[in-house]
């Protein structure tokens, strides 16, 4: 019925036209031809018949695409919310963090500080352990040299005295020495 309904909207001007033409109501009016009109009643037929048989599939492609532009619509409206929601919340962070900056700055410092302190106190342990490492080496090497410097006196002054005993001393004297020293050796039996 649409179809029809159509059909005359789209040929109502042309047949409006011929039939003021045959009527003579105006002698210097322009005639149609014939095969004007009937190539418009084709087209015309041409046009219904296409909406009539692609009418269904337009329709379903059509309320395919408003399906999807809802579901898009939901999606976008839905996203729109969440982005709204996260700037408020980021909003927020940040009034926070303007709220407690000298707070948190200040408890930066003192951690900064109390950290410096830290290192600082660490270090001078490390410099006074090394410091008293140094004093005992130092220390241990003194007493070292010493114990050489003794032991090298030592063995110089016993090889002086057998250089100053051979030369010296005549056999009566060792004589002498042998019997004290015997002597000595029986007193520690």
């Amino acid at each position: 019925m649409k179809a029809f309904v159509n059909l005359l909207i789209l040929l109502a001007p042309a047949l409006a036209l011929a039939a003021g033409a045959e009527h003579g109501g105006d002698h210097h009016a322009i005639e149609i031809p014939k095969a004007v009109i009937y190539q418009a009643i084709n087209v015309a037929i041409l046009v219904g018949g296409l909406i009539y048989f692609t009418k269904d599939g337009i329709v379903s492609f059509f309320a395919g695409r408003k399906t999807a532009y809802l579901e898009a619509a939901q999606k976008s409206a839905f996203a729109r919310e969440q982005a709204e929601k996260e700037f408020v919340d980021i909003k927020n962070k940040l009034a926070n963090l303007d709220n407690t900056r000298q707070e948190e700055l200040g408890k930066a410092k003192a951690h900064a500080d109390d950290l410096k302190k830290q290192i600082i106190e660490e270090a001078e342990l490390v410099a006074k352990r090394i410091r008293d490492e140094a004093e005992l080496t130092a220390k241990l090497e003194v007493q070292r040299a010493q114990k050489d410097l003794r032991l090298q006196l030592m063995n110089d002054s016993v090889e002086a005295a057998r250089i100053v005993l051979t030369k010296d001393i005549g056999a009566s004297d060792q004589q002498k020495l042998q019997k004290e020293f015997i002597n000595n050796i029986e007193v520690v039996r």
